[in-house]
This record gives structure tokens, C-alpha cells and sequence, in this order.
């Protein structure tokens, strides 16, 4: 019964697990400026404004999650085709990669004024779609550090199983690790010592024998008296 609720209650965390990703991933998708797509894919990065027009050359441009590198329309034939910018704004992106990932921002001039709006791309990670190409190499790594973790564990359980031990030592060590027991004794007179209930049993022996010698030699004397009382 014990095991049964805890799988029910195990199954009704990871359905609520899951239904709370869901449920985030849809909210934060529904926004016009967040974008999340698969690697490998093409994507259009749009700006938030809809009358946004690129007049002349250097009037916007895109600057990358890097901080640094400028793209500015017209685009230039030293930019690598990975990217292309219309006249609307909009970025083109082709074949898209974790270090694509990051937030876009637009600038344009209007009036001797720039305005700026964001663009977010895959901002959390990858997409469930493609989190195994982004994430191998952890996944690999983790694999390859627990298998020599065992190996190692195996090899140095190998190594004390088979390794050379004294005879004369193992078999002590074991006497002497078994209950009970009291290590062989090789000493003359020890045995008499740390028994001494039979440190006599020679003079026992002889006493018993004459004890019953003189018990004989009575017995014999008395038949003799009662033979001669008879007469």
C-alpha cells in the first residue's frame, strides 16, 4: 500500500512538473518580441515598430547579444551570409546556434531620435526540440566521469581480492578473528599453566592406584580372619 501511494504521488508531481513548464513556455511564447526556435532553423526577428522604414544607409541597425558587433542596413558584403536585414528591419538569421542566443536590440532614427526596441531569442536555452544538441557534451561528460569513478572502484576491489598474502599471517589473522578461539599455544608447560586442573593428573593417578591397592589388600585380610573364626 506504502508503495503504491508514493508512485501515485510521484506521477502527480512530475504531471504537475510538466503542466507548469508547459504553461510557462506558452505564456512567455505569446509575446511578439520573444522568440524561441530549434536549432539549426531559420529565424526573422521583426521590430516593434510597424512603420519602421530604413531610408539611407547607417539609419538603423541591429546590435548583437555581444554588446559589441553592429549590423547596420544595408548589410554589407564583408558580413557573413548568416544574416540578412530587409528594409523593414527585419533581421534574418539562417542556421541558428546556441551562441546566436541572447537579446537583440533594434535601433532606428526617427526625427534625430533613436528608438530602440528588443528582440529575445531563445533567451532560456534551447527549445525542448533541440536541448539534446545543446546539452551533449554535459551529458557525455557526466557518463565518462561515472564510468571511471566504477572502474576505478572495481579495479582496486580486484586488486585486494588477489593480492599476495603470508600464508603463516592469513591463517593467524584468521584464528585469531574467529570467536571463541585462543591461538595455538607452542610453549612447554603452558598448556599446564593455563589449565591447572590437570597439572596434577600424574599424581592423581598414583594415589587412585595405591588407594586402590590398600583397599584390595584389606578386603584379602578380612576373608582370612573370618576363614580362621570359621575353624
Amino acid at each position: 500500500m506504502k508503495s503504491s501511494a508514493k508512485n501515485k504521488i510521484f506521477l502527480v508531481t512530475i504531471f504537475i512538473l510538466i503542466s507548469f513548464v508547459k504553461h510557462t513556455y506558452c505564456a512567455i511564447s505569446q509575446y511578439k518580441w520573444m522568440y524561441f526556435m530549434p536549432y539549426g532553423n531559420t529565424v526573422h526577428l521583426e521590430p516593434l515598430f510597424n512603420d519602421t522604414e530604413c531610408i539611407g544607409p547607417s539609419s538603423c541597425y541591429w546590435l548583437l547579444p555581444d554588446k559589441i558587433e553592429r549590423l547596420y542596413y544595408p548589410l554589407t558584403e564583408t558580413k557573413p551570409l548568416k544574416y540578412s536585414m530587409s528594409s523593414n528591419g527585419t533581421l534574418t538569421i539562417v542556421n541558428i546556434q546556441p551562441s546566436d542566443n541572447g537579446i537583440y536590440h533594434f535601433f532606428t532614427m526617427n526625427n534625430s531620435d533613436w528608438i530602440v526596441s528588443k528582440a529575445l531569442l531563445n533567451l532560456h536555452g534551447a527549445p525542448f526540440d533541440s536541448l539534446w544538441s545543446e546539452y551533449w557534451p554535459n551529458v557525455v561528460g557526466g557518463l565518462v566521469a561515472m564510468a571511471a569513478v566504477f572502474i576505478t572502484f572495481g579495479l582496486i576491489m580486484l586488486a585486494d581480492k588477489y593480492r599476495y598474502r603470508p600464508s603463516s599471517i592469513l591463517s593467524t589473522h584468521h584464528i585469531s578473528k574467529r570467536p571463541g578461539t585462543v591461538q595455538p599455544l607452542h610453549e612447554s608447560g603452558v598448556f599446564e599453566r593455563t589449565n591447572p586442573v590437570f597439572i596434577n593428573d600424574d599424581n592423581d593417578e598414583s594415589t587412585m592406584q595405591k588407594h586402590a591397592h590398600s583397599r584390595r589388600s584389606s578386603t584379602n585380610s578380612n576373608v582370612a580372619n573370618l576363614r580362621v573364626e570359621q575353624f
